[in-house]
């Protein structure tokens, strides 16, 4: 099992190493009281309405956060366009297998957010991605705000199965919206769920029966991210304090292992498109200091075995795997809480104290505590490709398997550390200055 765990770490980083994760690209904000701010914002490739804006003026500038309630719009130069709207989400629409109801029904509630425009014009097309379902959204002054959704749920037959029901119904929707418009409804009635399809209706209307006949601007093509998940990684090191039980003593619970050792290694972060989410893998060696004992007899009369107690001394490589979560901060700064699960392996032992009465003891059984029940748990703090952090681990006793110690031991092992993020930008096209596409 470590041994594949190990290997895909190690491919993993291998891709690693041409990313990082912010990405800078020109566009402006609209802040509510109309004052329009130019310079470059921060591209989320969000699937969901962004939570946060970050802006900055120049490349040297440091960085804004803007709630989307401080804000009327956001556009990327040449990319993507959002509007601070209340759109009436229904939020009982669902497509995850593993979370739809028994029957179709609705839970429409007004939410303001940060809404991906795809047609603006005499009738609006906008699209609001979610966890269960993509909205896509018709706004035309005077008339309610359409929710076409994609959704589905289980129905019983008549023999007792329940079988999976499409219950999208825009097709009808689409019909009624523009019953009045030709042109529209024509294109309504062969138009797929996709966005390209549900823009050239909007835009048959926009065209054909508004007063103004000309299409809205359409934003189609830009609003298709370019990349879901993006790898980064680089190198990581520091100190590593263990306070670890040996396998026996006269007293229980004696520390075997009191003193810091350096770590270090290589890591890599699996970035989820909010870039707010990661998968992440550690690969590390380390040293550390263990104590054990040897049985033997010094005759063969002898019932009960005596017991030599030894230190050793050897390396520890560990592989974690885990979740990181990413808080903006001010000027680029990110606050990271994480948490995983290691495995450890013991390479190299060499005994540090005089053979006993048998001889040199055999080394090639050691092993390190495994870990509890509970994960690491680590806090850190990046600014641009650097990272400071802190994690702490809890270990299993060799001297007690009692079910509490499955959770809680006094065995840890508390690191701080700093690492490096190397490589280029996953999010950003060419090696040059960020461009918007």
């Amino acid at each position: 099992m470590l041994k594949r765990i190990l290997l895909l770490l190690t491919a993993s980083l291998f891709y690693t190493f041409q990313t990082q994760a912010q990405a800078y690209e020109p566009g402006l904000l609209v802040r509510t009281n109309g004052d329009t701010l130019r310079g470059e914002i921060e591209n989320g490739f969000w699937t969901e309405p962004p939570a946060f804006i970050r802006y900055r003026s120049t490349p040297d500038r440091p960085s804004q956060l803007f709630q989307p309630r401080q804000l009327r719009a956001v556009s990327f130069t040449g990319g993507r366009y959002f509007r601070y709207e209340a759109l009436p989400i229904d939020y009982a629409a669902e497509t995850r297998l593993d979370r739809l109801p028994g029957r179709s029904f609705t839970n429409v509630l007004i939410d303001s957010l940060l809404a991906d425009v795809l047609v603006e014009g005499p009738v609006t097309l906008f699209r609001v991605g979610g966890s269960a379902t993509t909205h896509y959204l018709l706004s035309s002054p005077g008339r309610p705000v359409l929710d076409m959704s994609a959704r589905r749920y289980f129905s019983r037959t008549g023999n007792g199965t329940d079988v999976v029901v499409d219950g999208n119904n825009y097709l009808n929707q689409l019909a009624l919206y523009f019953g009045d418009c030709p042109a529209a409804y024509q294109a309504a009635r062969k138009a797929t769920f996709t966005p390209a399809a549900l823009a050239e209706v909007v835009q048959a209307y926009n065209q054909s029966c508004a007063p103004a006949q000309s299409p809205g601007r359409s934003w189609v093509a830009q609003t298709k991210p370019r990349r879901v998940v993006a790898f980064q990684g680089g190198v990581v090191g520091g100190v590593r304090y263990n306070r670890t039980e040996a396998e026996s003593e006269p007293q229980s619970g004696a520390c075997a292992d009191c003193r810091p050792h350096p770590f270090a290694g290589l890591y890599g972060e699996l970035l989820l498109s909010s870039r707010a989410l990661a998968l992440y893998g550690e690969l590390s060696v380390s040293t550390f200091r263990g104590k054990s004992y040897q049985g033997y007899y010094l005759s063969p009369q002898q019932l009960d075995p005596l017991y030599h107690h030894f230190t050793y001394q050897a390396l520890l490589g560990t592989a974690r795997l885990g979740v990181r979560y990413y808080l903006p901060l001010a000027h680029e700064q990110q606050l990271i809480l994480g948490f995983g699960y290691e495995l450890n392996t013991v390479r190299n032992p060499t005994l540090k104290t005089a053979p006993g009465p048998a001889g040199a003891p055999d080394l090639q059984y050691l092993e390190f505590h495994s870990p509890t029940l509970l994960p690491n748990v680590a806090v850190g703090w990046r600014a641009q490709r650097l990272t400071l952090f802190t994690d702490i681990q809890l270990y299993n006793s060799f001297l007690d398997d009692s079910y509490s110690t499955q959770f809680i031991t006094s065995n840890l092992a508390l690191r701080l550390g700093m690492s490096y993020r190397l490589g280029g930008n996953p999010d950003v096209a060419g090696k040059g200055p960020p461009t918007a596409r």
